[in-house]
């Protein structure tokens, strides 16, 4: 687990940015990182790799007065004294968004991406897609996306486990966030189970349940307890509540969520990308657009190394 050092945040100017900007300058402050705002004026017929005077789409009179325009507002979004007091930056790009976001990624080193979703679901997703959806399946960084701003006061973060090494890494990083806010824990363990339509307790359910899923509750709420207990190396003991729900993947954890109020969801992800995601999708990806509060995505370092490879294929993979 490593510290916050440094934040990107891309901005379309919407009203979901401006609230990632404004909870990215809430963690700035309380991480002590600097902040870094990305605009890129979208020219949708030229990848960025190739993206110059000669080669855009755009005339060069409407791309200059994009740009101009685009300036304007990022400095009114991020002015000189705040720039001064993050130590920022504002950069202003002339490319496809997915590339720009993960080349600006890579040149300063952000260990956090901050970025607003429209959440987009259902038909509307499988046509438009979504810039915070691929940035999530591709970037290096854990990226918290939003599509209602950060709470300042955090004090209730979860962390959906299946027990895999990139959710442990998850748990480390909502390790340091429960630090900084001092923030209880609320670890989650969903069993899938086809005859549930609701995310059940597990107290509910263990009655009338056949002895093989008794064996499964049970063994969940040992590996439940074992990462409670097993915090990472320099960080404080934080208050961890553990529970085990029967129901389906995010449908289960959106549920939860909203039981409990949680303020924060940090979950890793696998980052599937091309005809994987098309075939199996990602729960944290289908977290995106129906949790009650804002999403913490982490993957696991070896798939990490990988991401920045795709920084151009990325942008002409299917939604």
């Amino acid at each position: 687990m490593t510290c916050i050092t440094r934040i990107l945040v891309p901005t379309d100017f919407s009203a979901n940015s401006e609230e990632a900007l404004a909870s990215a300058k809430m963690l700035a402050g309380r991480f002590g990182a600097s902040l870094h705002l990305l605009h890129a004026v979208d020219e949708p017929f030229t990848a960025i790799a190739f993206a110059s005077e000669m080669t855009s789409t755009l005339p060069l009179s409407l791309r200059d007065e994009m740009i101009h325009d685009a300036e304007q507002r990022i400095t009114q979004r991020l002015p000189a004294d705040q720039k001064a007091w993050f130590r920022g930056s504002t950069e202003i790009v002339c490319g496809r968004p997915i590339p720009a976001i993960l080349d600006a990624e890579r040149r300063l080193g952000a260990d956090l991406i901050v970025i607003g979703t429209h959440g987009h679901t259902g038909l509307a997703h499988a046509l438009l897609g979504s810039v915070a959806d691929r940035v999530v399946r591709t970037a290096a960084a854990p990226v918290l996306t939003m599509r209602h701003g950060l709470a300042a006061g955090l004090s209730r973060i979860l962390v959906p486990t299946d027990f895999s090494d990139t959710a442990d890494d998850a748990l480390d990083e909502a390790f340091l966030f429960a630090d900084r806010f001092n923030a209880v824990l609320h670890l989650l363990h969903v069993v899938d189970d086809p005859f549930v339509t609701e995310g059940l307790p597990a107290a509910r359910y263990a009655d009338d349940a056949p002895e093989f899923r008794l064996a499964i509750l049970r063994d969940a709420q040992r590996r439940l307890a074992h990462r409670a207990q097993a915090g990472p190396a320099g960080v404080p003991p934080v208050q961890i509540q553990v529970d085990v729900r029967f129901g389906h993947g995010a449908k289960a954890i959106a549920e939860y969520a909203a039981e409990q109020a949680i303020d924060l969801i940090v979950m890793g992800t696998h980052g599937r990308t091309g005809m994987a995601h098309l075939l199996l999708g990602s729960v944290a990806e289908r977290l995106l657009r129906t949790a009650p509060c804002p999403v913490l995505t982490v993957r696991h370092p070896r798939v990490r190394h990988r991401a920045r490879e795709l920084a151009y294929d990325v942008a002409h993979i299917p939604a």
